[in-house]
């Protein structure tokens, strides 16, 4: 089984945020958010300011390797803008599949 603890958080008089509650929800995949700056890359991926270069539709310096929204070099940190980028790199990946099939 897989799963993903979360805290409840509140300012707390201390200054800090962590209440002690906690909760787990099963999940069969996690998207782990880099924020708008990757340190310490993966060797072959081409950073351009702290973030992830692509070219096109979220092509990466590793083949097989997409990215968008804030983590992308040229990305915003909108919503709309990081769906959009993620339809487009979509649409490349089918067709990079389809083009490479037997």
């Amino acid at each position: 089984m897989r799963e993903i603890e979360f805290a409840y958080t509140e300012d707390l008089p201390d200054g800090s945020l962590n209440t002690g509650e906690h909760f787990r929800l099963k999940a069969d995949q996690v998207f782990r958010a880099i924020g708008q700056r990757l340190d310490g890359a993966p060797e072959g991926l081409a950073l351009d300011g702290g973030k992830i270069a692509v070219t096109g539709p979220g092509r990466t310096s590793v083949a097989g390797v997409w990215a968008g929204g804030d983590c992308a070099a040229g990305g915003e940190d909108l919503t709309v803008t990081a769906v959009a980028q993620g339809r487009d790199a979509a649409e490349d990946i089918h067709a990079t599949l389809v083009e490479d099939a037997p």
